[in-house]
Parts: structure tokens; C-alpha cells; sequence
């Protein structure tokens, strides 16, 4: 089976900057990382692949330093890696992205499409459908597992209130969601060059600025801080849900004390609960 995986590099923090003019992100300078939701469509690709055997190709489009991510995808076990850099897919909004990679998969010949989900710089969630319809075959969102048998594929796809089960031919397109890395997943040294293409096999009309009939109109970036609580799922849900009410602070619960108000002012006092200057 021939899969294809799409990686996207995506800025590996926070603090991010807008281009005032073009009103996209400034990428240069700032430390990136392959999209969470691609490395588990990645290593999706690798379990299947040892099961059914066939080839693993990553794609990608961007700049050179994309390279980095794709070294990462080759390190992991990918057979194959192209990166398609070319300044006329600049400025692409998600249409021509899915016009450009499904012109690039369909030279490279698939059986089986794997994207991330969405990516978490953008977070559209629309260029793996597009992908899936350009090439005119189905593509499955919000997918948390899928297995093969070398002929089909059965996907899970995961929704609010349930989860759904599909069977499919192939070739088709599979959005997987992220999920926890693979502990026993080991990175090893690769020799395999990556292929740097260009654009010429695609039609200008319909890539980069150009072909993008979406442009962003102003985008803003809120200065209010977001707080996150990590919870340790050893507790029972009681606890959980005690320390998320309570923002974050484990409450001590103290035994009920008895006696008289004297009594108990200099309990609480001896025990540093209070200052005089309090009472």
C-alpha cells in the first residue's frame, strides 16, 4: 500500500507575530516543529505499513527550512520525503494548499491519503477534504483510529456525542485526530535525501496568492493570558473536579474543631492560620 502523509511546520510557540501588511504570520525567526496532528497521522502511516506493508511518502510545501521537519518524518521511518517550495505558492490560503498537495499526491501516485486533522497555527480543518476533493475520492475528519487490510480501510471517526464507523476502498483520505506519541517510537539516523520540486506541473491560476479567492482581513491577537490547569488523572474525580472549581489549589480540609471562641482563636492563631492584627 502507497500512503501518502502531509506535514505542515508549525510555529513552536505562543508569541506570535502578524506581517501588518499581509496580515499572516511571521514565521521567520521563530522556533518551529512538525504539526502534533501530522506526526500521529505520521505514525498512523508507520503501523499501518508494517502491517500491510507498501511505502510511506511525506509531502510538504513551504520554504526550505521545512527540510527540518521533514528530516524529523525520515528519522522516524518514512521510505520518502518531498518537499515542493516554489515563491508562486506563496501567500496560498486553504484552497490553493489543497490544490497544490493534491497535484503533488496525485504525481506521486497513493492508495491512502493521511493528514492531521487541522493544524494548530491555523486550526480550518479544511485541507484535508479539500485534498480528498480535488483527487475525487472520500475523505474522512475527525478520525481517531484506522485499520487496513491491504484492499480497504476501517475508520473510527470521532464526534461529539459518538463515535462512527466506516469501511471504505481505497484510495481515499483519512484526518486523524492528535493522539498520546508512541512511547517505543525511536528516531534513527537517515540517509535519505529529500526531493525539493517545484511548481511547474501546476496551474498558476490556482496556486498561491492568486489562486486563494480568501485573504485575510485583519487578524488580532488577544493580550489576555490563558490559563491552563494540568490534572493529575490518578485522582478520583472527585478530587478533579474540587481542584478545577478551586482554580487550581488543593484544598486541606481541616477535622471540624469544637469549643469555645477563645479557645479556637488560639488554635488558629498557635497554628499560623491568623495574626493577631487579623482578629
Amino acid at each position: 500500500m502507497k500512503i501518502v502523509v502531509c506535514i505542515k511546520q508549525v510555529p513552536d510557540t505562543t508569541e506570535v507575530k502578524i506581517d501588518p501588511v499581509t496580515n499572516n504570520l511571521v514565521r521567520e525567526g521563530i522556533p518551529s516543529i512538525m504539526n502534533p496532528f501530522d506526526e500521529s497521522a505520521l505514525a498512523t502511516a508507520l503501523r499501518l505499513r508494517e502491517k500491510a506493508g507498501g511505502t510511506v511518502t511525506l509531502v510538504s510545501m513551504g520554504p526550505l527550512q521545512v527540510r527540518k521537519e521533514l528530516e524529523k518524518g525520515l528519522r522516524m521511518g518514512a521510505d520518502r520525503a518531498v518537499l515542493v517550495s516554489d515563491r508562486r505558492l506563496g501567500g496560498a490560503d486553504t484552497l490553493a494548499t489543497g490544490y497544490a498537495l493534491a497535484q503533488t499526491i496525485e504525481r506521486l501516485g497513493f492508495d491512502l491519503v493521511l493528514c492531521g486533522n487541522e493544524a494548530i497555527d491555523g486550526c480550518t480543518g479544511q485541507v484535508g477534504p479539500m485534498i480528498g476533493e480535488f483527487l475525487h475520492i472520500p475523505a474522512f475528519t475527525y478520525v481517531s483510529s484506522i485499520e487496513t487490510d491491504g484492499r480497504g480501510i476501517r475508520v473510527c471517526r470521532r464526534t461529539e456525542k459518538w463515535e462512527e464507523t466506516y469501511r471504505a476502498e481505497v484510495p481515499a483520505v483519512a484526518c486523524l485526530l492528535k493522539s498520546r506519541p508512541d512511547a517505543e517510537a525511536v528516531e534513527k539516523d537517515s540517509e535519505k535525501e529529500i526531493e525539493i520540486w517545484n511548481a511547474d506541473y501546476m496551474d498558476e491560476s490556482r496556486i498561491g496568492t492568486v489562486g486563494s479567492p480568501t485573504k485575510v482581513a485583519a487578524i488580532s491577537v488577544s493580550e489576555r493570558a490563558r490559563n491552563y490547569l494540568e490534572v493529575d488523572y490518578s485522582w478520583d474525580l472527585d478530587k478533579r473536579m474540587e481542584y478545577i472549581f478551586n482554580g487550581g489549589l488543593e484544598v486541606k480540609h481541616q477535622p471540624l474543631r469544637r469549643g469555645t471562641k477563645e479557645k479556637l482563636a488560639h488554635e488558629l492563631l498557635r497554628e499560623g492560620w491568623a495574626e493577631y492584627d487579623s482578629l
